[in-house]
């Protein structure tokens, strides 16, 4: 008896030390996930009321071995905003990098390289906005506008009435495919186009 109760006080001394060692860890990662959580939902909050100097702030005090596709992409924005295109860049491959599925860092990529007149790349990267959100209306718009500059009236065509088709209240849509079917040489469906377009405006 007096070596079980021996054994049992031996094994006390060894494995208590390990649990008691093991479990503050486990709540250090708890508390610290949950300061993450607040503080991003306070970059969100300055970003959102356009204080983009304290949202910056706050967004260099995580890591970024910790940054998630959305702080490089907020990131990216506010170097936008700052008139700091190459930082743009960057951030939005960094947001890349972290979610490889992150179709807002692909359009906003894309918005760019239009911008700059790289046009191919901008298609590129509004196909893969497209690849990881096939209702993303706003990216089937720009591939249109990027058709457009090419003068390929056809796919410029079929890519607008894909953003008219997952976004049908957004008068910019039938503005451009109105032009294109003009350019098309199709009157008719260019006038409802356009007679869309005045109806969406007037409301």
């Amino acid at each position: 008896m007096k070596k079980l109760i021996y054994l049992f006080i031996v094994f006390s001394l060894i494995c208590v030390p390990v649990y008691c060692s093991e479990k503050p860890n486990v709540l250090k990662t708890d508390i610290k996930e949950d300061i993450r959580a607040d503080l991003r939902e306070q970059i969100r909050l300055y970003y959102n009321t356009n204080n983009l100097a304290n949202c910056l702030e706050l967004l260099s005090k995580i890591p970024d071995a910790e940054k998630n596709a959305e702080d490089w992409l907020l990131m990216s924005n506010i170097a936008q905003d700052n008139q700091k295109p190459m930082d743009a860049v960057l951030y939005l491959q960094r947001s890349i990098l972290a979610d490889s599925k992150y179709y807002k860092a692909y359009y906003n990529l894309g918005d760019i390289h239009f911008e700059n007149g790289n046009i191919n790349l901008a298609i590129e990267n509004f196909r893969k906005a497209i690849k990881y959100k096939d209702d993303f209306s706003y990216a089937y718009y720009n591939l249109g506008c990027c058709y457009l500059k090419k003068k390929n009236y056809r796919l410029a065509r079929y890519y607008f009435a894909n953003a008219i088709k997952y976004n049908a209240e957004e008068p910019s849509f039938y503005y451009n495919i109105a032009y294109t079917y003009k350019m098309l040489k199709n009157e008719k469906r260019a006038k409802e186009a356009l007679s869309f377009y005045e109806e969406l405006m007037s409301k």
